[in-house]
């Protein structure tokens, strides 16, 4: 039984031996040197099973024969384990499934909005617009900084009393513009971005219409910046700084001025400050502070704009059950002035919210905004309840009601239905 073991294992190495030039059948240049290991290994092979058969010891005691054997096994996986090298690969392999490496994410994201209207002048109106068609391309240039382009095409909707419709025309089209294009360092100490970008100010300025928890922006965001602080320029972020269970961050931001709502579209350069603090309070919550500061002018410096805004947010996501309990509470404010020379505006306003996730697929929320004049001088207020149904990852469904209402007149109504679907890597992401 001894020696039908060795023969066995005998030839169970060389069969291993013998697969090995199968597999490096491309390597002409291999076949010849493992084809004469083969050979050296099976002269050694037979001279060892016709020692065994004839009853002999070879070069000593049976443990003797066992380390032969066993260098021959370890001889034959060692032939068979050789690979080529990457740079002689053999003209049978195929390197195209490396090409894609050259090809950005792309994502498509569609929002359409059904709305109906009823205004305190007793006008009911149903209309329904694809408020925005977003393609997203994101993509590493090199191990040193990466790229982000949104281009998008957007139309406005009408939400009933605001003195400025969003965009001010309910019907207007924006066409086809770069919402967002820039590129950034990752790596170094400090965050850097070069580009045109939506500027650290705010709750959902940094957000993109999509991804919003309403389907509407705050009144004060509006009534200030307009569709969002997006300018060109470039933004440096310094080192976090921990302080026990907190972290600081402040951000410095250098951009053309040319927002319409808040620059009047002038083209000087404005300057942006933002400090964060965030504080962990424990494995499920957190909570966190930020005030932002910009100022800028325009062309002929006949106009000078500062705008002061605060916020604070607070969230709490049990560990283990994010994806079906979920509870925000966030609140902002801003301070803003216009200096024409001779004649100056000042306005306020705030935003608080709250969100509940009900579980994986249904969220609701509410909304209260409060605008303070702006030029035209009216106090508004404005109640936004919400409910989200989130069929998947790529689809959601809202329906939302807003009432507002002015301080010198008659509340207006507006129930909105919002569906947005997307595709690709880039889906509804919250920045």
């Amino acid at each position: 039984m001894r020696k039908q073991h060795l023969i066995l294992c005998a030839v169970m190495a060389l069969a291993v031996t013998a697969a090995a030039p199968a597999r490096l059948s491309a390597q002409e240049a291999k076949v010849d040197s493992l084809e004469a290991r083969i050979r050296e290994l099976e002269a050694r092979l037979d001279s060892l099973m016709a020692a065994l058969a004839r009853g002999e010891a070879v070069a000593g005691p049976a443990q003797t024969a066992e380390a032969e054997l066993a260098a021959l096994r370890a001889a034959a996986q060692a032939a068979a384990s050789e690979q080529p090298a990457p740079d002689t690969a053999g003209p049978q392999e195929s390197r195209t499934r490396n090409l894609s490496i050259l090809n950005p994410e792309i994502s498509v994201t569609g929002d359409i909005v059904g709305s109906y209207t009823h205004s305190a002048a007793g006008v009911d109106d149903f209309s329904a617009v694809p408020r925005e068609f977003e393609l997203a391309l994101q993509a590493p240039l090199d191990p040193y900084t990466h790229t982000k382009v949104f281009i998008c095409h957007e139309q406005e909707f009408e939400i009933a009393g605001f003195p400025e419709e969003e965009g001010e025309d309910a019907e207007g089209e924006h066409g086809f513009e770069v919402e967002e294009g820039y590129m950034y360092w990752v790596g170094l100490p400090i965050g850097l971005k070069i580009g045109k970008f939506r500027q650290e100010i705010g709750l959902y300025n940094r957000w993109h219409s999509h991804a919003l928890m309403e389907v509407d922006r705050p009144l004060p965001s509006l009534a200030f910046l307009g569709d969002g602080l997006t300018q060109a320029g470039g933004s440096i972020a310094l080192p976090t700084l921990a302080l026990g269970p907190s972290t600081q961050t402040l951000t410095v931001e250098f951009t053309r001025g040319s927002n319409e709502a808040l620059f009047e579209g002038g083209n000087e350069i404005s300057f942006l400050g933002n400090f964060q603090s965030f504080w962990d309070l424990g494995p499920s919550s957190y909570v966190q502070f930020a005030a932002t500061g910009v100022y800028g002018e325009n062309d002929d410096q006949s106009l000078a704009s500062r705008l002061l805004e605060f916020d604070v947010s607070y969230r709490w996501r049990p560990a283990g059950r994010a994806m079906y309990r979920d509870f925000t509470l966030k609140g902002e404010w801003y301070f803003a002035e216009k200096d024409f020379g001779v004649v100056e505006y000042t306005g306020n306003g705030g935003t608080l919210q709250a969100n509940l996730r009900l579980n994986r697929r249904w969220i609701v929320g509410a909304r209260a905004d409060y605008l303070d004049g702006y030029g035209e001088g009216a106090e508004i207020v404005q109640f936004v309840p919400s409910l989200t149904w989130w069929q998947t990852e790529w689809v959601f469904l809202r329906l939302q009601y807003n009432y507002l209402k002015p301080d010198d007149g008659k509340a207006n109504h507006t129930l909105l239905l919002q569906t947005v679907w997307a595709v690709g890597p880039h889906k509804h992401e919250t920045y």
